[in-house]
């Protein structure tokens, strides 16, 4: 499959509200709408408050618990692997727990469940990890308002951010890590 872009425009608007239904998987569904997705802009250094993991990573608290209080617009599951680029705009969430072999460009959160694994740049106003971004001889490229390395998170190739969090036991990274107060003016 070659890579190609994933169009959403087929997709209700990931701003439209959901609506609870029974029998419906994870009781939610959401309405139909004619209007394509709105990709918003990302804004690293914006309201700390709307995609900060600060009082998630306090608690010390896993991706798995923090994934049950998201509003998440995609999921990408254990068995799935997308040969394409993602773009998810307002402030919902993308949770990965199979791989994606191209970028993503999220305006809210992005969470990297462990054995997720991103092959691609990764442009989101929140970034969780636990799982692996980037490969040998194939590094990504990380931008992030607010980037948090969970447990055993692995990373290769350089992240900038605007705030940063490290837990442990985490496999590391190989590449730079740059405050974008530095690289805004380097």
């Amino acid at each position: 499959m070659n890579h190609s872009d994933l169009n959403l425009g087929s997709l209700p608007s990931l701003d439209t509200p959901h609506v609870h239904q029974q029998g419906t998987q994870h009781g939610h569904q959401a309405q139909a709408s004619a209007a394509p997705p709105r990709v918003s802009t990302f804004n690293p250094g914006g309201n700390p408050n709307e995609s900060s993991f600060a009082e998630h990573v306090g608690k010390g608290t896993t991706a798995d618990v923090l994934c049950e209080s998201l509003d998440i617009s995609m999921a990408i599951g254990v068995d799935d692997v997308i040969d394409g680029n993602i773009r998810i705009g307002g402030k919902k969430s993308l949770v990965i727990r199979g791989t994606v072999m191209g970028s993503i460009e999220c305006a809210g959160r992005v969470l990297i469940m462990p054995g997720g694994k991103v092959h691609g740049r990764i442009l989101a106003s929140a970034l969780w990890i636990e799982g692996d971004v980037g490969a040998s001889g194939k590094p990504a490229q990380v931008d992030a308002g607010d980037l948090h390395l969970g447990i055993n998170s692995k990373v290769i190739g350089d992240c900038t951010y605007d705030t940063l969090s490290v837990a442990v036991p985490n496999r590391g990274v190989r590449g730079q890590m740059i405050p974008r107060s530095e690289a805004d003016h380097g």
